[in-house]
């Protein structure tokens, strides 16, 4: 998937210096602001079947990489970590006086079949239940989509997918995504 956002709008959480190898942390992709939300925005290339042991890692994982970037994106905006972390925030996000209510988590997994969301959508709201809470957040406001759907619902937000057809061809022989492969892709179309 290949998004587009303002560069004031978008601060880009998971290549921050305070997300290093030795952190400790998990983060997202990126912290959108979409007025009237702030979006916390994490894609997948795939997901696992539900009822295997793979599935509950991949909540699990899921559910600390937005917990950690709630938390991160909340220490480096209130000053916790630093002036300098602080103007690593974009301007239009360090200026923002969204209230974690109208925050929005999108978890949006490329392929997925749309009859198979319904049960990871719920799997990972009960896993994000503390973070929901702890950040006052609305349950309806935790939204796992495919692709199609997101496009669909925020076409301002993912510009290109690639077809579904190409999708297993740009994978290396574990399964898992083979970036120069896809950066080559969009290059290309």
């Amino acid at each position: 998937m290949l998004f587009s956002f303002p560069d004031d709008d978008v601060f880009l959480i998971e290549k921050d210096p305070l997300m290093g190898p030795n952190s400790g942390r998990k983060s997202c992709e990126c912290v959108v602001l979409m007025s009237p939300y702030l979006a916390f925005i994490e894609a997948k290339s795939s997901s696992p079947k539900s009822a295997t042991p793979r599935f509950d890692e991949f909540v699990g994982d899921i559910r600390q990489k937005f917990a950690d970037s709630l938390t991160l994106y909340h220490n480096i905006k209130d000053g916790t970590c630093g002036e300098e972390a602080l103007h690593r925030l974009p301007m239009n996000l360090r200026l923002s006086e969204i209230s974690s209510d109208q925050y929005v988590i999108y978890l949006i997994i490329h392929g997925h079949r749309e009859d198979w969301l319904m049960e990871l959508s719920d799997a990972v709201k009960d896993a994000l239940r503390e973070v929901i809470v702890r950040w006052k957040m609305k349950d309806s406001n935790v939204k796992v989509l495919n692709d199609e759907m997101a496009m669909e619902k925020m076409p301002q937000l993912i510009v290109k997918t690639v077809p579904k057809a190409e999708v297993e061809g740009l994978r290396l022989a574990d399964g898992s995504v083979d970036f120069a492969s896809v950066r080559r892709w969009f290059d290309a179309h």
